[in-house]
């Protein structure tokens, strides 16, 4: 991470994020908003852009994290993935009236759903990324591991994009859960790609969101590696409000 001090934010879904802005300036953390489905056809432009100004002005940095329960941008089926590219499209709109610095997005790929039909996921996932990059401009779009086993749907996907503002956001929990390879061989091949880590933890059973420490993750082989240059965002993503001050003093415990 160079010189650089690492950036740490903490999730919060869209409509708690106003309530909290002095929260978040107290804890000097940034914010990563996510949008769920209802809140990314219901929420309203130019409160949004309000919002994004209030960030601005208490230097609050911001990401967000797009919808994607039911969605598909790989899809097999096109009425779900034209679905998909139209919340994915709100995300992006959203995520620039809010100054994000970047989108973080759900891939999508599951091999007990996209077994054997790789090659028709990746054409399918490329069309619909390629769309989305053009709206998201200088903003990065961030793909994020989930069931993926092995690296290697993202890195085929990437390199469809060698020249596009496609990254990877690594998320802990999930790899804890859905992968037996060791860490190094998720983190080598993806390592000039990552823009942001999710830091979170659990036992391998189920995605608890513990903070970091609390679970079974080999967060000291990861630390091993963040001593190489990386510009990058971490995210310590909790499920209930009860648990954000631990999750924030544990992740930066981690960072320090």
């Amino acid at each position: 991470m160079a010189d650089e001090k690492p950036q740490l934010l903490i999730n919060v879904p869209y409509d708690m994020v106003r309530q909290n802005v002095a929260r978040l300036t107290a804890l000097r953390v940034g914010a990563e908003v996510y949008l769920d489905n209802r809140a990314i056809d219901e929420a309203d432009r130019t409160e949004a852009r309000r919002i994004g100004q209030e960030l601005a002005d208490r230097s609050i940095l911001c990401t967000v994290h797009a919808p994607y329960m039911d969605l598909s941008p790989g899809g097999v089926d096109k009425d779900i993935r034209r679905i998909t590219l139209e919340k994915l499209k709100k995300s992006v709109e959203i995520a620039h009236l809010l100054g994000a610095r970047g989108m973080v997005c759900h891939g999508g790929y599951d091999r007990w759903r996209y077994g054997g039909l790789e090659e028709t996921w990746l054409d399918n996932s490329a069309e619909t990324w390629t769309e989305i990059l053009k709206d998201a401009g200088d903003m990065p779009v961030m793909i994020e591991n989930i069931f993926e086993e092995t690296p290697e749907t993202i890195l085929a996907l990437l390199e469809r994009f060698d020249e596009g503002n496609l990254w990877v956001c690594f998320d802990t929990g999930h790899f804890n859960l859905f992968t037996t390879l060791p860490l190094e061989e998720w983190l080598v091949p993806l390592k000039d790609r990552i823009r942001e880590f999710h830091i979170h933890d659990n036992h391998g059973k189920s995605d608890e969101h513990l903070p970091v420490g609390q679970g079974l993750f080999p967060f000291r082989e990861l630390k091993a590696f963040l001593r190489s240059p990386n510009h990058v965002f971490f995210t310590a993503e909790t499920e209930s409000e009860a648990a954000a001050m631990e999750t924030i003093r544990c992740a930066k415990e981690f960072l320090s």
